[in-house]
């Protein structure tokens, strides 16, 4: 009897996460809205700001407290992602007690890889957001990163799980800039985040083929030109603007099975342009998708 009960409230449970997960999809599309609303006001007040006299004080003041209202509105934002993860593992956790007691471990242990899962997505996107907070600082303007040096870390993990799918994965640097260390303006830090983000979502859209990666300078030799190339799933062209958005996903389910916070490519475009340096999509439905972009030369 027992054992009934246990599955009519784990059925119950299940149902609750699923609902979760369903109202967060149906949210989502109004929260893109309200983010694009709130990034096109942010950049107006703050060119209002800009342009405000020196002497007029009280309305400098009420700009900032916008700005900070603005930023305030955004964690607010946030949290909406942040919801199904946390009710995720609160109803996995509830049918994780009741399988321990009536001694089901087959299905207690399908309930920690969920769990797993759901606590994977929710540190992914709490460094992602913390990257974002980041930018909103003026970078270090003597900062030199390797490219190359960044390249070979930034491959070491998704090699393996490349060969896992059965993925080639290829790197080539133009041979004409020999051996040495290939500098680039930019903190090494905001360079790893724009690899790894750029890597993962080629691995997490990429089901069949190669990911490719190309290193070579500019005609002129002042900025080094990067792409990321996979035979993935690709991104119909009415999509090429959202997918640098907060919180976008082209595929919003197997974006969330992969851990993906939805950050990855807007914290991509901000770290390239932190740096004045420009990010280009290349891609069309079901051919893949080529990811382009430009860093200065140190």
């Amino acid at each position: 009897m027992r054992f009934f009960n246990w599955q009519i409230i784990s059925a119950a449970k299940l149902r609750q996460l699923e609902n979760v997960k369903e109202s967060s999809q149906l949210s989502r599309v109004s929260l893109h809205a309200e983010i694009e609303n709130l990034q096109a006001e942010l950049a107006k007040a703050k060119s209002n700001q800009a342009s405000t006299s020196s002497t007029d004080s009280a309305e400098t003041a009420r700009q900032e407290l916008r700005l900070e209202h603005m930023r305030t509105d955004f964690i607010a934002a946030a949290s909406h992602e942040l919801k199904t993860p946390l009710a995720g593992i609160e109803a996995l956790g509830d049918a994780l007690d009741m399988a321990i007691a009536d001694g089901n471990y087959e299905a207690a242990e399908e309930f920690v890889k969920h769990i797993r899962a759901e606590t994977k997505r929710m540190r992914a996107m709490s460094e992602d957001l913390l990257d974002l907070s980041r930018f909103d600082e003026n970078p270090d303007s003597d900062s030199v990163a390797n490219l190359r040096a960044a390249l070979q870390t930034a491959l070491l993990m998704p090699t393996r799980a490349a060969k896992a799918k059965d993925l080639v994965f290829n790197l080539q640097i133009d041979p004409a800039l020999g051996d040495g260390p290939l500098l680039a303006k930019i903190s090494p830090t905001d360079l790893s985040i724009i690899l790894d983000n750029l890597i993962d979502n080629a691995l997490n859209y990429t089901l069949q083929g190669s990911i490719s990666i190309t290193l070579s300078k500019s005609d002129d030799k002042r900025s080094w030109l990067l792409e990321v190339k996979d035979t993935g799933i690709g991104i119909a062209e009415d999509e090429h603007d959202k997918v640098f958005e907060r919180f976008y996903r082209v595929e919003s389910s197997r974006s969330r099975d992969s851990g993906g916070s939805g950050l990855g490519l807007s914290l991509v475009k901000k770290a390239v342009e932190r740096w004045h340096g420009e990010v280009r999509l290349c891609s069309q439905l079901g051919e893949g998708a080529t990811f382009s972009l430009s860093l200065p030369v140190a």
